[in-house]
């Protein structure tokens, strides 16, 4: 019954006519339209009509969608028809009764005769026509085309539609085929009318019309295409569903999309993806497959396959019926036919795989991959073992295993020419048989192998590994198991034999070479003259000496390179080692004077040695004695022979001083120690050195000699800075040095530049990049800096294993060292062999700040390797760090070895990370046990700098030493950090750490205070404070809240069993942390805020201090605060933050104990307010950084100083790392290292009055500051306090500060710079800025010195300090006496050009000079500049010679300015102009002066220079005239004040008849592009055809006129306006002669008023309305000058503007909108004048 194929009912009640015909047809095409959400269905409606019907689905799902929809109409002719459904009464079956009224219409059953009389019309269309235009024909039963074609025609009779009207593909595996109508009217008519066709009741067809699909299938798609690729792809036509892209196979996928509707939509683009082209088609889901019409691919069987077997299975096979039939019968179910001829087996699909239906497509697609799958998997039940047998066993062994094998299943196969005999059969039969076959295989063979007799074989082994081996057991188990064969162990042959049968020889040998592989090899480090001691012994000897005679199973084996132990157990080998180490050694002694080595006595004493001592052997290298060999012999030889070395060695030291203390020791103390030296040593004077060399005794004595010399002698080092000084020196030396040897018995030298004594100070005030100090206490710091002035005991520079310095930093090592470093670097390379890793020290020299250099053998990186380059990276750095260590070096500069863009070179990130891993390592390994105390990392690279921070971060973590704690501790800094203490606490802080949402800071003490933004719930610090009220309750109150949910309900318990009595304000109690991650929680009861009336703050302070106390006795490692009390209890925030971070301070400098390592505050992240107090006072107290504006668009300070903060009365301010403090106060009560007083010339101390106005005093003092913080940038000051007496002053030095706190920033200022910006002319046409830099500046005196001299440093030694300094005075006094002053005071100083002043600087250094500038301004007028002054010192030659040059300057520049004044006068006055182009244009100032001048001189011609060329030029009309090429262009002279009153200059010249002419624009000229700029602003697509200038000068001048007087009138001049006027050819000459003639108004629109209308954009203007084309299309515009004036809005009544104010004044214009005007109306004629004509199209 149709009910079974369709059980689930619906109800359907609607209010539709009874009468209407075919209901029934309607219903069921509305129930499985997507209208319903309906599908596949069949309706039951009784004959005699009703207002009720039933439908039934297919699916429970399908009914479910239509139920679930919200409404259901059914449109039937115009009346549209609600309907509701529902669930019928019962679920069961439809009564008899009701079936038998009833009608049921399926597709593809038969109707009743009355319905098949009944004449079936296509639905009405609806709104929204989602009615399928395709049918399904199912069980066509190999129906062809042309049939299923003409029974299409046939159903469709009396319909309109034609054969063109449909289109039929067949889906053979299906069964089914799909007709398409062109409309959807056709797929019903067809779908309603078959079921009455004959033919398809006959064969049983069924119809039904196909659904509309969301999905289609892509084909072809590109190889390695995905899900994501191609659903982004179809995301840009509609919309996929998620997970909506599934692959068939590799290039094809199906896609479902949200809309059905959007298939269409993407089935008609043409698709490519990754350049390559794909198609799309629909996919249905209810057919399987994809509509592919006329190309629809035909299905075709697979290629069959072939897959080889065991050929010994095949045989299995072939003779075994029941094993094939198991193989075939399998395989035949997955569509397989089995040819069985070879046992390479061909598998083959058959007929019935394509008649699937559906899944056919599939199951082509999978088949070969299960038939595979399958026959493997049969394949795999069998098993096949082989047997090889010999030769004379074949006939015997094939018997027994026949025998074997009778009555089993097991199929067995001789392979004579093999040598082999295979079984096969079910794994179950073979694994129950293959034992006992192989157990007669072997017995046989044994039998027959020891009928044929036995061989002999034998092994090599030294006695030692004998005694090992078989001694232990091993031969005894042989001798059992094989008690006929003979083992026989031959001691000089060192040869083990066997004699018995082949096996038990073979399986013997195999077992005792086993023993011996399992022997273990342990190396052991022994010195090399160790080894070589036991090289000159018998091996098995020593082994029995050593060993086995000691109970030991130990063996020894040496070569030349190293020794071995050989035993059984890792405990035998320790022993070993351990005897080893105690019964040998050696001892070795240094030889200073290799000489000794050499000498016959003591050959005769080491042969002596040899001959009696037998347990030692002597070696000897150039420097060295080693004895090796038993401990108990080698101690007294040792003694022996170094007693022999030091008495006979050459002895030699070095004494190091000034080089001119050396000299003046030799040369003026030569009494004093030639008589003692004479004879006994050698004294040799050497730079800074003084080698003393001889016997060891003779130069003992003598170093006390000179020891007691030096001291005795006085030594400074004297700076001049005046200039020339240097040079006056060399020219007086021999005088100099003359009279202060005679008179003061001193020696005086000019030190060499690198010499200087500032160098070194310059290295010692580097300032760190980053500073890390290591728990060891070893300081790393990271420098900007040149590795060669480092003052450090060692620098390290990479080099390669020839040591040879040519390249990178090391060639800059040896250009500062000297010769002498690469001489000593090919000493050290003929000595000895150098390799990647190792590292050689040597002596520094030269300039270099060091006092050694390590040149370290750095590896090149292996990109293959890279774990081996940083190993051997690790070893160079480690290498140089030992012999640091070795020569108790306390520091040590390391620079990027093995970095750089060189080949081979490290990336910079990795050397940097392996540089400090090495120092790490290296500092962990010795445990603070070393001298080195401080590693700089140093390079001049800002990338390398940053690389080398950012790995020290790494590495060690982000901490890092403030600077303050890592500039040094000397008392300045101590005392300025105490002063400093009342505004900021920042004595406390020790290292600081910025990461992500937190900042961490370190105390002294060593106590972490992080503060961090984040959920207190989710913290993991040992202890977590709560705050809570006094009713203990968890649930109230944000944080408590928070800790309740996460810990759960337990913290409640845990709490209230903590609590006996009530709780009181301040107390702590103590749970566990339950679920939270910390592992106690300490309670604290919080009172709320009383505005301060109450002891609140004590008690927040008396919870600190519990709540840390507590958790140090408790011995936890941290502890976590949240902001108590600032939510809801309402504390102040500032008042808490200071209270919690005092509290914390304090505890961390009291406690006794230190278990709690870090506190933290955390604080929620939406809590912005309470972040923002905590952060500004953290800065505050532990960055010395006042708090942030809170206005975040306030402006940052970019003046010279920081923000200017206020407190305690206490104006302070940052100038450039220095701290400037203004305060009120007594100077005798400061605490400062300096204080300073000002006093007169005579130091009377009683002066106090210095006649300056306060703010003068303000602006200089600060400005000398500021000029001393610039000049000195690394000064040790860190702290200046101006303490101002008078209260009443205070405010001017507030208000001195602030102005240098704003302001642009600016950049330092050269000298001429400030020249110019103080005293600039009045009337300057050069700048024109004086009276803005006037006021500026306030007009006040200032003072520019010159360029700083360089220092000459003068070394003096004499007898006695007394000497020394008569020596001073007399230096000075000669400069002194040398130094000249003169000036020059002249007002063309400021006029001087760059090169001059540049010039003048440039004098300072060749001349040697320094030039002062004092500028004095005029007091009594600010108009008027001061008066310049230039002050040149220096000697009496060298400042004549800059006082010349300097007024050659001052000549030349009033020569210029006088020229300059003249050029701008002509030029004022009048233009000469040439032609070019068609047009007049201006020439050059210069050119224009020229030409005037000879004019004035009534000259009748000029040559002139223009454009690269010369021109003759007659005066005065021209023409110009090159003189080269003969190329002539019009000239002329524009008077500029008759021009004025004229016509504008830029126009062309006019017969004097002319009264209007157009001149057309070049379309390269500047004014061409100005017009064509504002036409194609609105109109970009036009075509500008030409640009004419009109001019006619009468209408211009009254143009000129109307303006003058519009702008009187109207007191501004903001009048005219550029507009656009569209008009047509015929009113073009009008227009030109007349002017605009409003009496047109109207004749194109009047909307705004009967005046001539005007448009700011030429779009407005360029329509065929106003720009009327001609007969060739052609249009025209102008564009005019218009007087706009003041306006107003119009209308289409006004004749002239309205009035705009009560006298009656009328507005000049009027517009569409005043606010934004683009039309606009003038009711004059003359105040519009047309400039230029655009003619375009």
């Amino acid at each position: 019954m149709a009910t079974d194929e369709f059980p689930f009912a619906l109800c359907v009640e609607g209010q539709w006519n009874t009468h209407i015909p075919r209901l029934k047809n309607k219903l069921i095409i509305y129930f499985q339209s997507k209208k319903s959400d309906g599908g596949h269905c069949e309706v039951e409606y009784p004959v005699s009509g009703g207002q009720t019907a039933t439908v039934r689905f297919k699916s429970n799902e399908v009914r479910q969608r239509v139920l679930n929809k919200q409404t259901h109409e059914l449109k039937i002719g115009q009346k549209t028809v609600k309907m509701t459904v529902c669930l019928p009464s019962s679920e069961a079956s439809v009564p008899h009764e009701a079936t038998s009224s009833a009608s049921i219409i399926t597709a593809g059953e038969p109707q009743s005769e009355e319905e098949k009389e009944e004449k079936v019309e296509p639905p009405e269309e609806t709104e929204e026509d989602t009615t399928p235009t395709s049918a399904v024909i199912e069980n066509i039963q190999n129906s062809g085309q042309e049939f299923l074609t003409m029974l299409v025609e046939n159903v469709l009779k009396g319909s309109s539609a034609e054969s063109d009207d449909f289109s039929i593909e067949i889906i053979p595996e299906s069964n089914c085929a799909v007709v398409t109508f062109s409309k959807s009217k056709y797929a019903e008519h067809f779908f309603v009318s078959s079921p009455s066709n004959g033919i398809i009741k006959k064969k049983n067809m069924k119809v039904r019309l196909l659904e509309k699909t969301s999905k289609v299938k892509a084909e072809g798609l590109p190889p390695n295409s995905n899900s994501d690729l191609v659903m982004l792809y179809f995301d840009k036509f509609a919309e996929v569903e998620d997970d909506g892209v599934t692959f068939e196979t590799d290039q094809s996928a199906i896609i479902t999309f949200t809309n059905p509707e959007d298939v269409q939509k993407v089935l008609k683009e043409q698709h490519h993806l990754k350049k390559q082209p794909f198609r799309v088609l629909p996919y249905y889901e209810t057919l399987q497959t994809a509509l592919y019409g006329k190309d629809r691919p035909t299905l075709r069987l697979p290629e069959a396959f072939i897959e080889k077997i065991d050929r010994t299975v095949w045989h299995h096979l072939k003779e075994n019926r029941k094993s094939l039939d198991l193989v075939t019968q399998a395989m035949s179910s997955h569509f397989c036919e089995m040819d069985f001829q070879t046992s390479a087996v061909k598998v083959s699909p058959s007929q019935s795989l394509l008649n699937n239906g559906v899944q056919t497509r599939k199951l082509l697609h999978t088949w070969r991959e299960k038939a595979l799958s399958q026959f493997l998997s049969l394949i795999s039940e069998f098993k096949s073992t082989e047997f090889c047998i010999q030769k004379d066993a074949w006939t015997e062994i094939q018997h027994e295993i026949q025998k074997a094998v009778v009555g089993d299943t097991v199929t067995l196969v001789p392979y004579v020419d093999e040598g082999t005999i295979t079984v096969a059969g079910l794994k179950e039969d073979m694994n129950r048989i293959e034992g006992i076959l192989t157990e007669t295989v072997e017995r046989v063979t044994q039998r027959i192998q020891r009928e044929k007799g036995s061989e002999t074989g034998e092994i090599c082994m030294t006695p030692s590994i004998y005694n090992l081996v078989l001694r232990d057991g091993l031969e005894q188990q042989i001798c059992d198991k094989f008690p006929e064969l003979n083992i026989t162990y031959h001691v000089h042959s060192q040869k083990l034999n066997f004699y018995g049968l082949k096996h038990e020889v073979l399986e013997t040998k195999n077992k005792i070479l086993q023993a011996v592989l399992n022997l273990i090899h342990k190396p052991v480090e022994l010195h090399q003259s160790v080894l070589d001691f036991l090289l000159t012994k018998d091996v098995e000897e020593m082994t029995n000496n050593l060993f086995f005679n000691k109970g030991i199973n130990v063996a020894l084996e040496a070569d030349e390179k190293r020794v071995s132990l050989v035993g059984k157990t890792d405990n035998a080998l320790s022993d070993g080692e351990k005897q080893l180490q105690t019964d040998l050694g050696h001892l070795s002694f240094n030889v200073e004077d290799p000489s000794v080595l050499g000498r016959s006595d003591w050959h005769d004493l080491v042969s002596h040695i040899k001959n009696t001592v037998t347990n030692v052997t002597v070696q000897t290298t150039v420097n060295q004695v080693v004895v090796s060999g038993f401990v108990d012999s080698i101690n007294d030889v040792e003694q022996e022979l170094h007693n022999f070395v030091q008495e006979n060695s050459h002895f030699e030291k070095t004494l190091k001083s000034h080089k001119t203390v050396v000299t003046f020791i030799k040369d003026h103390k030569k009494q004093d120690w030639f008589e003692e030296v004479k004879g006994n040593v050698n004294v040799d004077f050497k730079g800074e050195d003084i080698v003393i060399s001889g016997s060891r005794l003779c130069v003992s004595k003598c170093v006390v000699l000179f020891e007691d010399l030096l001291r005795s002698v006085n030594h400074c080092t004297m700076k001049i800075v005046k200039p020339g000084a240097k040079r006056f020196f060399k020219e007086k030396e021999l005088m100099c040095v003359t009279c202060a040897k005679t008179n003061m018995n001193c020696l005086v030298q000019l030190l060499a530049e690198h010499d200087h004594p500032h160098d070194t100070v310059q290295s010692l005030i580097i300032k760190p990049v980053y500073h890390y100090k290591t728990h060891g206490g070893m300081e790393i710091t990271v420098n900007k800096a040149d590795i060669c002035s480092f003052q450090v005991d060692a620098v390290v520079g990479g080099c390669k294993e020839n040591l040879l310095l040519d390249g990178g930093l090391v060639k800059a090592l040896s250009d500062a060292a000297g010769p002498k470093l690469q001489n000593d670097c090919d000493q050290t390379v003929k000595r000895r062999k150098l390799k990647i890793g190792d590292a050689v020290l040597l002596d520094a020299g030269g300039r270099l700040k060091c006092k050694h250099v390590i040149l370290a053998i750095g590896p090149n990186y292996n990109s293959y390797k890279p774990q081996e380059s940083e190993k051997l990276l690790k070893k160079t750095v480690k290498k140089s760090l030992n012999l640091a260590d070795e020569e108790s070096f306390q520091s040590l500069a390391i620079p990027a070895i093995s970095s750089g863009v060189s080949r081979g070179g490290f990336p910079l990130d990795l050397c940097a990370d392996t540089i400090v891993k090495a120092i790490k390592e290296f500092c962990d390994f010795v445990e603070g046990d070393n001298t080195l105390k401080k590693i700089y990392l140093v390079d001049n690279n800002d990338k390398t700098v940053q690389a080398l921070e950012a790995a020290v971060k790494k590495v060690y973590g982000v901490s890092a030493l403030t600077h303050s704690m890592a500039s040094g501790s000397n008392s300045s800094s101590q005392k300025q950090t105490q002063n400093q203490a009342s505004s900021s606490p920042s004595q406390h802080q020790t290292a600081t750490l910025f990461q992500g949402a937190s900042q961490s800071f370190q105390t002294k003490e060593g106590l972490t205070i992080t503060l961090m933004k984040g959920n207190i719930e989710d913290t993991t610090m040992d202890v977590v404070v709560n705050t809570l009220s006094s009713d203990l309750n968890l649930s109230v109150g944000a944080i408590s809240n928070a800790l309740l949910k996460a810990a759960g309900p337990q913290l409640q318990v845990l709490l209230n069993q903590q609590v006996t009595g009530s709780a009181n304000i301040g107390d702590v109690f103590e749970t566990a942390g339950a679920n939270l991650k910390n592992k106690l929680v300490f309670h604290a009861v919080v009172p709320h805020w009383n505005q301060g009336q109450g002891n609140e703050q004590k008690v927040l302070e008396d919870i600190m201090d519990k709540c840390l106390s507590l958790a140090e006795q408790r011995q936890q490692g941290s502890i976590l605060f949240s902001a108590i009390g600032t939510g809801n209890l309402a504390f102040p925030k500032p008042l808490v933050v200071c209270t919690m971070l005092d509290s914390t301070l304090k505890f961390s400098s009291k406690r006794s104990s230190k278990h709690v390592k870090e506190v933290v505050f955390v604080l929620h992240p939406k809590d912005t307010q309470t972040i923002q107090v905590f952060t500004d006072e953290f800065s505050k107290r532990f960055l010395g950084q006042s708090a942030p504006a809170s206005n975040p668009t306030q402006p940052q300070s970019t003046g010279p100083f920081s923000k200017v903060t206020t407190k305690s009365g206490i104006h302070e301010t940052i100038v450039g790392g220095v701290t400037l403090q203004v305060l009120n106060g007594d100077i005798t009560l400061e605490k400062t290292d300096v204080i300073v007083n000002s006093s007169n010339k005579e130091f009377t101390l009683k002066s106090g009055q210095g006649g300056l106005s306060p703010g003068q005093v303000a602006d200089s003092m600060l400005d000398g500051i500021l000029d001393m913080i610039r000049k000195t940038p690394q000064s040790t000051l860190k702290l200046i306090r101006l303490v101002v007496f008078q209260a009443q002053m205070l405010p001017e030095f507030l208000k001195s500060m602030q102005n240098r706190e704003t302001g642009p920033a600016k950049q330092e200022q050269s000298t001429w710079s400030k020249i110019k910006a103080y005293a600039a002319n009045v009337k300057s046409f050069f700048t024109g800025s004086w009276e803005k830099e006037i006021k500026q500046h306030g007009g006040k005196d200032f003072v520019i010195e010159g360029v700083q001299v360089d220092p000459v440093f003068f070394s003096i030694c004499g007898p006695s300090q007394a000497d020394v300094d008569k020596t001073k005075l007399f230096l000075e006094d000669m400069i002194n006496q040398e130094q000249v002053f003169e000036s020059i005071t002249d007002t063309a100083i400021l006029t001087l050009s760059d090169k001059d002043q540049q010039r003048i600087q440039d004098l300072q250094s060749t001349i040697d000079v320094t030039i002062r500038l004092e500028y004095k301004a005029n007091k009594a007028s600010e108009e008027t500049p001061g008066q310049a002054t230039l002050i040149i010192q220096g000697l009496s030659r060298d400042v004549l010679k800059a006082i010349q040059e300097i007024q050659d300057m001052l000549k030349a520049a009033k020569e210029k300015e006088t020229l300059q004044k003249e050029i701008d006068y002509t030029n004022e006055l009048v233009d000469w102009q040439y032609e070019q182009g068609g047009q007049f244009k201006n020439f050059d100032q210069r050119t224009n002066f020229d030409l005037e001048k000879a004019l004035s001189k009534q000259a009748t011609d000029i040559r002139i220079s223009f454009q690269g060329q010369t021109y003759q030029v007659t005066l005065p009309e021209g023409p110009a005239v090159c003189t080269t090429g003969g190329n002539q262009m019009k000239i002329r002279r524009i008077d500029k004040l008759k021009a004025t009153e004229d016509i504008p200059q830029h126009w062309d010249a006019m017969a004097h008849d002319e009264l209007c002419r157009k001149f057309n624009l070049q379309p390269t000229s500047t004014e061409y592009q100005d017009v064509i700029g504002l036409f194609k602003t609105t109109c970009p697509n036009n075509n500008v055809l030409k640009i004419e200038r009109f001019q006619n000068p009468g209408m211009w001048k009254n143009y000129q006129n109307n303006k003058r007087v519009m702008e009187k009138k109207n007191g501004h001049q903001n009048n005219e306006k550029r507009l656009f006027h569209g008009t047509s050819e015929l009113t073009i000459s009008h227009i030109e002669k007349t002017g605009f003639n409003r009496s047109y108004a109207g004749k194109n629109a009047t909307a705004y008023g009967k005046g001539t209308y005007f448009a700011l954009n030429a779009s407005y203007s360029s329509s065929n309305t106003y720009s009327v084309p001609n007969a060739q299309g052609h249009k025209h515009m102008y564009l005019c000058r218009v007087l706009t004036g003041d306006f107003t809005t119009g209308n289409s009544a006004m004749f002239v503007p309205p009035a705009k104010n009560a006298n009656c004044d009328p507005y000049d214009t009027v517009v569409d909108n005043p606010n934004a005007p683009t039309i606009f109306v003038v009711f004059r004629d003359d105040n519009a004048y047309p400039e230029y004509l655009i003619t375009f199209t």
